[in-house]
């Protein structure tokens, strides 16, 4: 068999004030023109849409919301971005009506999602993305879950454990690799605490073969638990964060084959401006 699926999964997209200064000054496309090439190359590449993408909805009731403008939608796919998890603790920031939008844009884009849906039925369900052969198998979850933000039997929102738990013995079925993004851990701290380590275990006995996560805004470990890799986090992808731990981050490359998830790297890079650069 010729090579492997080349996956590429990279952290956190913040629309706060500073990139959007950024962005209003030199382009959306100038937040993503460092690393762009590299996305591409992947035949699949997964980061965290961290806020809604809608100009509609009020800010709910949270120390940070965060939103996007509808142009960055095409750009993403423009980037190299094949998809972006929905399942964190900012996409209902502007309300159902935003994250419906974020939805809408998205599929317009053409770029896929996960851990968002309309209702608690559809939040749960992967993506599932077949390469030649190799059936590759995404879900993504929010285990920092604000109020009135968890997906109901007939309304919008995201997805939580609890949601994704039933669906995995499916997913495993039914795919060669079962890929979990989930958003969790606690902000600014460069170790995984309990909480993270026991759904680590939980997710590994449900046969997932990795886990790349995201959240504390900082780059967290690696650890194999059982037959499961694990990134605890990636850290941010664009973001203006203010601490030098925050500005590093990583990407998660791995090439995937019919025994899942081999010969997995980190590609560092440097916020600088908001945008990632290659940290060499």
């Amino acid at each position: 068999m010729g090579r492997g699926v080349r996956i590429l999964i990279g952290g956190d997209i913040i629309f706060g004030n500073g990139v959007r200064q950024i962005a209003q000054a030199h382009g959306i496309g100038y937040l993503f023109e460092k690393v762009a090439p590299i996305l591409r190359n992947a035949d699949w590449t997964v980061l965290n849409m961290e806020g809604c993408i809608s100009t509609r909805g009020a800010p709910l009731e949270k120390e940070y919301t965060f939103r996007a403008p509808p142009e960055l939608a095409p750009y993403l796919r423009l980037a190299g971005v094949s998809m972006v998890s929905l399942g964190n603790n900012h996409s209902m920031d502007y309300g159902k009506v935003a994250l419906l939008d974020t939805m809408e844009h998205l599929w317009r884009a053409g770029v896929w999602w996960a851990g968002a849906g309309v209702s608690r039925q559809t939040v749960a369900q992967p993506v599932y993305v077949d390469f030649g052969g190799i059936r590759v198998a995404l879900l993504s979850f929010t285990a920092v879950v604000p109020r009135d933000f968890p997906a109901g039997d007939q309304t919008p929102g995201v997805a939580t454990l609890s949601d994704i738990l039933p669906v995995l013995p499916v997913a495993r079925d039914n795919a060669d690799v079962l890929i979990a993004i989930p958003h969790w851990g606690d902000e600014g701290k460069t170790q995984p605490n309990a909480k993270q380590t026991r759904i680590a275990r939980t997710l590994a006995n449900a046969g997932v073969d990795l886990i790349v996560g995201h959240h504390p805004h900082v780059v967290q470990g690696y650890a194999q638990v059982g037959k499961t890799q694990v990134f605890y986090s990636v850290g941010n992808f664009i973001h203006t964060p203010r601490s030098t731990l925050s500005r590093q981050a990583v990407l998660v490359e791995a090439e995937l084959n019919k025994r899942g998830a081999v010969n997995l790297r980190t590609i560092p890079l440097w916020l600088e401006g908001g945008r990632p650069v290659l940290r060499l």
